[in-house]
């Protein structure tokens, strides 16, 4: 923990720490499936990593949390080239293969950590200057991607394609080893963008919360009277799964909120007039709701700047 901070920056740590772990969590649970010693072991590593990024830049709470973002778009990739190319790989090989480049820039940051450390204590982020510059390792990584799809890996035995898996992985980790230094720099760049926009969203907790209560009335009121007019009429006034009957409350809260939300899913369905114009009335009320609330909250935005 950095040492000798106030209790705000204290809780403002905390909150960043908490935050990662638990997006860190659910990826460790995702990319392990059914196997909770892989998610074990992705969560362990990636938790290490991310704390020696902490240690090691403790003035950028926001680091950590754009890296675990960082690690989630590289978990959701990694698995997408797992099911549709590497289907016999084993699962050991899977994770080595997935921890490497992770490691490799854990090491890599380490390395360049003065230079880097140089970086956050600058007065703001430069972005827009090191943002072409940071992605340039993209374009090795993504030819590595590339070949991929041009070696036919569906017609390789698992040895071939585990050693395909390492070889590749080993090329990408080497690649983010030589550009950890630019990788991090822009990760802390947008650090800093993320704590202004956190700050931004800060002051908007009040509105948001009056938008919300407004949206909660607009749902209960309806889910009423799809509820009442099941009693008010003797014929069923919704088409449930396929059955014409009236709804529960719980349905006529459910059937609310996908109302106000415009979504449909068409699972339950009016079939009175009178339900259809109580329907029409909460879709009108919905997007006068939506218009006036994001009008709301930007002009309180536009205050605020």
């Amino acid at each position: 923990m950095p040492p000798s901070l106030p209790f705000p920056a204290l809780k403002q740590w905390a909150v960043s720490i908490v935050v990662t772990v638990v997006l860190l969590s659910l990826i460790a649970a995702a990319i392990g499936g059914e196997t909770w010693e892989v998610s074990t072991a992705v969560l362990a590593t990636v938790v290490a990593v991310a704390t020696l990024l902490h240690r090691l830049f403790p003035g950028s709470r926001f680091f950590t949390i754009t890296f675990a973002n960082a690690i989630g778009v590289y978990a959701c990739l990694y698995a997408s080239f797992l099911e549709s190319l590497y289907t016999g790989v084993d699962t050991t090989v899977a994770l080595i293969g997935f921890l490497l480049p992770i490691l490799a820039f854990a090491t890599g940051v380490f390395i360049r950590r003065h230079a880097i450390r140089s970086v956050i204590a600058s007065a703001h982020p430069h972005i827009q200057r090191r943002f072409g510059r940071a992605f340039l390792w993209l374009i090795p990584v993504a030819l590595i991607g590339f070949g991929n799809f041009i070696v036919p890996l569906g017609s390789l035995d698992p040895l071939a394609q585990s050693e395909w898996l390492l070889v590749a992985m080993g090329a990408i980790a080497l690649v983010v080893l030589l550009a950890s230094r630019n990788v991090a720099v822009f990760l802390i760049d947008t650090g800093l963008l993320f704590e202004d926009f956190f700050e931004t969203v800060a002051g908007l907790v009040k509105p948001a919360f009056a938008f919300l209560t407004f949206y909660s009335m607009i749902v209960v009121l309806f889910a009423t009277l799809y509820r009442l007019l099941g009693r008010l009429d003797t014929a069923p006034t919704f088409m449930i799964d396929g059955t014409a009957r009236d709804p529960t409350f719980v349905e006529s809260l459910y059937f609310s909120i996908i109302t106000l939300s415009t979504v449909g899913y068409g699972d339950i369905v009016p079939i009175t007039y009178a339900a259809r114009i109580v329907v029409a009335l909460q879709v009108v009320s919905g997007i006068m709701l939506l218009l006036f609330g994001f009008h709301a909250l930007m002009r309180r935005t536009s205050r605020g700047s």
